[in-house]
């Protein structure tokens, strides 16, 4: 498995195109939308070679879509206060 992974990195490199961990990396501002458009097309690339990544890139689409469609976080007021307190001495020591 080890060489393996070691040889897909090895042949991505080879082919100007992000590892598979890169695309991880790359994964949420691929999806914003916040790449530049070279990065852009060597991850649709890669994705394209890559069952891996294409399978970890559904996954991740479904779970970024999920997670645009929930309301923002609310804290309690209770929670801030105590939250503020606990930040306040933690910057005086």
């Amino acid at each position: 498995m080890f060489a393996k992974t070691l040889i897909m990195k090895l042949m991505f490199r080879m082919m100007g195109l992000p590892t598979c961990e890169e695309v991880d990396q790359f994964a949420y501002d691929f999806l914003a939308g916040r790449l530049d458009a070279k990065i852009i097309h060597q991850v649709e690339r890669h994705l394209k070679t890559c069952k891996n990544c294409q399978k970890f890139m559904v996954s991740y689409r479904k779970t970024y879509a999920l997670a645009q469609n929930l309301p923002p976080p609310t804290l309690d007021s209770e929670f801030k206060e105590k939250m503020f307190k606990f930040l306040s001495k933690k910057g005086d020591a």
